[in-house]
């Protein structure tokens, strides 16, 4: 059963930093990311978060829109309990896990520029960071240049 979704009025705007740490063939990519998040509205606080991710690289379609795929993990630090969290979850934790999943494409004509759309989740991973069983997502779109 699909849980309620609520939009509350919150907003986050981030800078992350990430490497290609391994590639495998050339499906697969082993990423390295740090981020730095400033909330917003409801809340108003920092984050930080650094994950490995595994980004799947090749799509039929690639030749007319070059896309990939990732996910990752880690650990997300905010320097305050976010609100929202506690407000919809009774309790939370500075520390927790972190999950991205990304669908990105590259800008024809510019292969350095990507567009892509995120999922931000911050979790307690059913309690095993601090015994907090909930989490809060954002969903998000970025533009990332490629050096």
């Amino acid at each position: 059963m699909l849980s309620k979704r609520e939009y509350v009025d919150s907003y986050v705007a981030v800078l992350s930093v990430g490497k290609g740490l391994r590639d495998y063939k050339h499906y697969l990519r082993l990423e390295g990311e740090g981020q730095v998040a400033k909330h917003w509205g409801e809340q108003d606080h920092f984050e930080f978060n650094a994950l490995l991710g595994l980004r799947w690289l090749p799509f039929p379609w690639d030749r007319y829109l070059d896309t990939s795929f990732a996910m990752g993990a880690g650990l997300s630090y905010a320097t305050d309990e976010p609100e929202i969290e506690v407000e919809k979850n009774d309790r939370t934790a500075r520390m927790l896990g972190y999950l991205m999943f990304e669908l990105g494409v590259v800008v024809p004509q510019q292969p350095k520029w990507t567009l892509f759309a995120r999922v931000h989740h911050r979790s307690g991973a059913f309690g095993l960071f601090d015994g907090v069983s909930g989490g809060s997502n954002v969903v998000g779109a970025g533009l990332r240049y490629s050096f």
